[in-house]
């Protein structure tokens, strides 16, 4: 699958940022060889603070974000190994 691609969607890059969470700003997918294996890892770049002692951190938030990124992926049928939640 093309890193240009939108997972969620299956639109292009340039439609990325109109997902329906306020907080998912991109997602895009990596391929990761470990150990033999390629790992389908999923990015999400997030505008919420990844940080626990950041003074706005908020755990519950950071994982409503990631279970909507699994759901969509799930739904749109995108299979994946992993989730990393990254800053701007």
């Amino acid at each position: 699958m093309d890193a240009a691609v939108d997972i969620l969607s299956g639109k292009g890059a340039e439609e990325m940022q109109g997902n329906d969470h306020p907080h998912v700003l991109e997602v895009r997918r990596e391929l990761h060889y470990e150990n033999g294996n390629w790992r389908h890892i999923l990015i999400v770049i997030t505008d919420l603070p990844i940080d626990p002692q950041d003074e706005g951190h908020d755990a519950n938030g950071l994982n409503k974000v990631i279970q909507h990124v699994a759901n969509e992926a799930i739904k749109a049928k995108n299979g994946y190994n992993g989730i990393v939640v990254r800053n701007p």
